[in-house]
C-alpha cells in the first residue's frame, strides 16, 4: 500500500511538471479586466501573451482596440483597465503624462524600443546615410517625395512631423502623410522589389525589419529617443488584483526579437494572435513557468 501511494504521488508530481502553469479553466475566477491595445499588429502580438497570462490566472477579459489617442483617452476615462503597452519615456510620454498619476507600471515587455526613419538597403549608404542627406540634389532627383507613415496620433507621426520641420524637408519637396497600415507596408514591399528609392518612418519591434532589408538613417538632432514598452494598469485595478496576479504580471518579459517574430507570424503566416502567443509560450515553457513560480 505504501509503495502504491508513493508511485501515485510521483506520477502526480510528474504530471504537474509536464503541464506547466495552470490553464485558464483550472484557475480560480478573478476580477474581469478590460484590456486596451493600440490597433497595430505588434501591439496585438504583445497583448496576446499578456492576455493568455491573465486568463491562466483566472481573469475574464474584454479587449478594446483603437488608435493611440483613443486608447489613452479610454484609459483616462476608466473605460479600460490597462494598456499593452506604453512606450516610455519618449514616444507615448506626452499621451500618458496627463494621467500618469492614475497608473502603475506593471511590467516591462521589452527594452530598446526605437522609432526611426529608414531606407531600403539597396539605397547606397554613400548617397544617403543621414536624414540631412535627403536634401542633396542628386538624392532629391531619385527619392520618392511622398513619405508615408502610420498610426494617427502616434509618437512615430509626431516625431516625423518634427523631423520634417527641423530638417526643412518640405522646402526640399517632401511631404508626410498617414496611411492605413497595409498601404504603408506595401510601399516598402514595392520599393524592395523594384529598387525604387524611398524613405519610411519605421520602428522596432516591427515585422518588416525581419522581412525586408532596411537601413536606419542617422538622425543627429535626437528627435526620436529609445524607450521601454511598459504594461500600465490603472491604480484602482492594480490594487484590486490578488497579489499573485500582480507578481506574475510583473515578471512577463518578451524582448524585441520575440515580439518581431510573433508579429511576423501573425501578418505573414496568417496565424491568429492567440495561437501565435500560445505556441511561443509552449515552446518556451521554462521561461513561462518562471513567471508563474510562487
Amino acid at each position: 500500500m505504501f509503495e502504491r501511494k508513493k508511485i501515485l504521488m510521483v506520477m502526480a508530481a510528474t504530471l504537474l511538471l509536464a503541464t506547466g502553469p495552470a490553464k485558464a479553466q483550472d484557475a480560480p475566477k478573478q476580477n474581469p479586466v478590460v484590456v486596451g491595445q493600440v490597433n497595430l499588429t505588434f501591439y496585438v502580438a504583445s497583448a496576446a501573451v499578456v492576455r493568455e497570462v491573465l486568463e491562466r490566472l483566472g481573469h475574464s477579459l474584454t479587449v478594446v482596440e483603437g488608435n493611440h489617442r483613443d486608447i489613452y483617452a479610454k484609459l483616462g476615462n476608466q473605460e479600460v483597465d490597462m494598456l499593452v503597452a506604453s512606450w516610455l519615456p519618449h514616444a507615448h510620454g506626452p499621451l500618458q503624462a496627463p494621467i500618469a498619476d492614475q497608473l502603475v507600471e506593471a511590467a516591462t515587455l521589452y527594452e530598446d524600443a526605437r522609432l526611426y526613419w529608414a531606407v531600403p538597403a539597396h539605397v547606397p549608404v554613400s548617397a544617403v546615410r543621414t536624414i540631412d542627406d535627403l536634401k542633396k540634389a542628386d538624392v532629391q532627383a531619385r527619392m520618392e517625395k511622398d513619405i508615408v507613415g502610420v498610426g494617427p496620433g502616434s509618437g512615430l507621426m509626431a516625431g516625423s512631423t518634427d523631423i520634417m520641420e527641423e530638417y526643412g524637408l518640405a522646402t526640399a519637396g517632401y511631404s508626410l502623410r498617414v496611411a492605413p497600415a497595409p498601404e504603408w507596408a506595401k510601399n516598402l514591399a514595392d520599393a524592395s522589389a523594384s529598387g525604387k528609392w524611398m524613405v519610411m518612418p519605421l520602428w522596432q519591434p516591427q515585422y518588416l525589419n525581419a522581412v525586408y532589408p532596411v537601413r536606419v538613417l542617422e538622425e543627429s538632432r535626437g528627435i526620436f529617443g529609445t524607450d521601454r514598452a511598459v504594461v500600465v494598469v490603472r491604480k484602482e485595478t492594480w490594487n484590486g488584483w490578488p497579489e499573485r496576479t500582480r507578481k506574475v504580471l510583473s515578471r512577463v518579459h518578451l524582448g524585441i526579437s520575440v515580439v518581431t517574430e510573433l508579429e511576423r507570424q501573425i501578418v505573414v503566416d496568417g496565424k491568429e494572435p492567440r495561437q501565435a502567443a500560445r505556441e511561443w509560450m509552449e515552446a518556451n515553457a521554462q521561461t513561462v513557468s518562471a513567471w508563474f513560480d510562487d
